[in-house]
């Protein structure tokens, strides 16, 4: 018994003696390229990886209805994790009640295939498109008149309880669908004005804003959502409620305006905004989305300072850009090689 009891310990000795010579020690060596990480970096824009970029100085507001094609030959653009769509209602709701959800459900198919995530706008409608037909038709109030300078665009009582009503029913139905699915990347909040963005001529009462803002986490409790920039007042409940936030005017560095809805951006609004709104610690929560002002051609036509743009992009600590799936010219490219190799997170092993 003795001897049995001797022989196992020797092998056992021996086996953990072989074991350990053959521990191999990995040491990870730092890499410096450009990491194409979930959840952060370019985004592509109403397309996904390896489709067609839209021209120098253009871009469409629409989002696909139908599956898009590869483009020939690879894109001149950087590859993404996160591809953002946007969609106007009557695209998606073109008679009421009937609502268009195969393609948001194709959306989120197409960027899986494309090793993407997607983030959405549901957007009410803009200065070329209307809100739906229906919606107009419903009795709800409308804020200004034919004859107005903007007549020609059905403007929203955005205080009308249908209003609430009808938006507020596609954004439930939205999030009993999509809420928490894995390829959901973030829902922008859309409420008030032109594009959803927050802003209109006809603003209601904060608590009516509230109240369109409310909504979308009533039906998004596990998807990141994003507030919009350009109500102060807004952008502080929303991140306070626990969004992250984003802004669509990166790169204008235009220094006066007579447009009262349209003032300097990098140079005026956002740094105040920042502070008014107290969100300077958001980051370190949730996430901050970032899109350019027109494109990044028009920065170069308009010689703005392209190393100013992007260093003040990670001093707010953005997580996401949306260039307009637009190209990058080429003399600026290692700029934004390098400004991709800071933006977000980065792990490093040591």
């Amino acid at each position: 018994m003795r001897d049995l009891l001797s022989l196992a310990v020797f092998v056992f000795v021996s086996c953990f003696s072989y074991a350990q010579r053959d521990t191999v020690i990995v040491r990870p060596v730092p890499v410096n390229d450009v990491l194409i990480n979930p959840n952060m970096g370019i985004t592509t824009f109403n397309r996904f990886n390896g489709q067609a970029t839209n021209p120098p100085l253009e871009w469409s507001e629409v989002g696909p209805i139908t599956r898009l094609p590869q483009a020939a030959t690879k894109p001149d653009f950087p590859d993404t994790s996160i591809a953002y769509l946007r969609w106007y209602w009557t695209a998606l709701e073109p008679e009421q009640g009937k609502v268009r959800w195969d393609i948001i459900d194709l959306a989120l198919e197409e960027a899986r295939a494309h090793g993407q995530t997607l983030a959405i706008r549901l957007m009410p409608y803009s200065n070329k498109d209307p809100l739906p037909e229906w919606y107009q038709k419903s009795g709800a109030r409308r804020a200004n008149k034919p004859a107005d300078k903007d007549g020609s665009i059905w403007q929203p009582d955005f205080s009308d309880p249908l209003y609430l009503k009808y938006w507020g029913d596609l954004v439930a139905e939205a999030g009993r669908r999509y809420d928490g699915n894995p390829y959901l990347d973030s829902v922008d909040i859309s409420s008030v004005g032109y594009w959803g963005e927050g802003w209109s001529p006809y603003m209601p009462a904060f608590p009516y804003q509230k109240a369109l803002i409310d909504i979308w986490f009533d039906a998004f409790s596990h998807t990141t959502l994003l507030m919009n920039f350009d109500e102060q007042q807004a952008l502080t409940y929303g991140t306070s409620r626990g969004a992250g936030w984003r802004l669509d005017c990166l790169g204008d560095l235009r220094t006066k305006s007579d447009d009262p809805y349209f003032e300097p951006e990098m140079l005026d609004i956002y740094p105040q905004q920042v502070v008014r709104a107290r969100i300077q610690d958001v980051w370190q929560q949730r996430p901050v989305s970032l899109e350019v002002c027109g494109t990044v051609s028009e920065w170069k036509r308009d010689h703005f300072d392209v190393n100013y743009i992007l260093e003040q992009a990670l001093r707010w600590h953005g997580t996401s850009v949306n260039l307009k799936s637009s190209p990058i010219p080429d003399d600026w490219k290692p700029a934004f090689e390098d400004f991709q190799k800071k933006m977000g997170y980065r792990l490093l092993l040591r």
